[in-house]
């Protein structure tokens, strides 16, 4: 396959990776753009065609971890104690799939939930994000992630299970689509967004534990949410994001 094949085929799903990474559009473009030029200059040591989608996987991986050590805002630990990982694998319950009984709510405030969502994603630590968004977004095998870390599969698990409790823990007791009773209204967030500089100051530097509220694993919420996230729809970049790229080769 020529870069450009490659760019057509591949482009809106690497950013969608990216984009789920970061939850910045423009970051999106900037990490994608960078792995397709990277894969560019390295295509000659790609050996299996059949394999470019795991290829492009780990340069997209390395690009986003490169960009959050050039942000110094953004915390940057990746180090986990794989024995602790591994004990937290064996924990690990994969809810059933299930169709939920979804809560009457207009499209702009089903849009609000689903930027809600990512953005709490973004509040995991950084090998938590891209393992949740890779297996929970994506549907990749967990083999397939720990080769992309270079850890086990049952420290994985353990990461999956980590934010699996972390994101489950924030809305079990956050989310109005989860339960009604619960004090969150998406479309307050409209009115919100004028004045939201004090909470985005506070999340700057949050990361989610839910060990700090002592949540416990609820299946029903797991498979709640899990539903929610797999209705989040596609982003597409840019139109003239193709051109651009493809303008980039040229300069390399």
């Amino acid at each position: 396959m020529s870069i450009d094949e490659i760019v057509k085929e591949y482009g809106t799903y690497i950013y969608n990776i990216a984009y789920k990474l970061t939850g910045k559009t423009e970051q999106a473009e900037d990490i994608t753009q960078e792995t397709f030029i990277k894969a560019w200059k390295h295509l000659d040591e790609l050996k299996d065609q059949t394999a470019v989608k795991q290829w492009l996987h780990t340069i997209c991986v390395n690009e986003f971890k490169m960009s959050l050590r050039k942000d110094s805002r953004q915390k940057t630990t990746y180090v986990d104690n794989i024995e602790e990982l591994e004990k937290d694998g064996e924990l690990l319950v994969n809810p059933p799939e299930n169709v939920i009984e979804e809560v009457q709510a207009s499209e702009d405030v089903i849009s609000m939930r689903n930027g809600c969502f990512l953005a709490m994603s973004r509040k995991l630590s950084v090998n938590q994000r891209i393992t949740f968004s890779f297996i929970d977004m994506f549907g990749l095998p967990i083999q397939e992630v720990a080769d992309i870390l270079g850890i086990t599969p049952k420290a994985v698990k353990g990461l999956l299970y980590r934010a699996r409790m972390n994101i489950d823990s924030f809305f079990q007791s956050h989310c109005y689509f989860l339960n009604t009773e619960n004090p969150c209204r998406c479309r307050a967030w409209a009115e919100f967004f004028q004045t939201r500089n004090e909470l985005q100051a506070f999340m700057q530097d949050k990361i989610l534990d839910y060990t700090e509220k002592g949540y416990e694993f609820d299946l029903e919420i797991r498979g709640k949410i899990a539903s929610y996230y797999h209705q989040i729809p596609a982003q597409m970049p840019r139109k003239e994001w193709y051109q651009m790229v493809i303008s980039q080769f040229k300069k390399v």
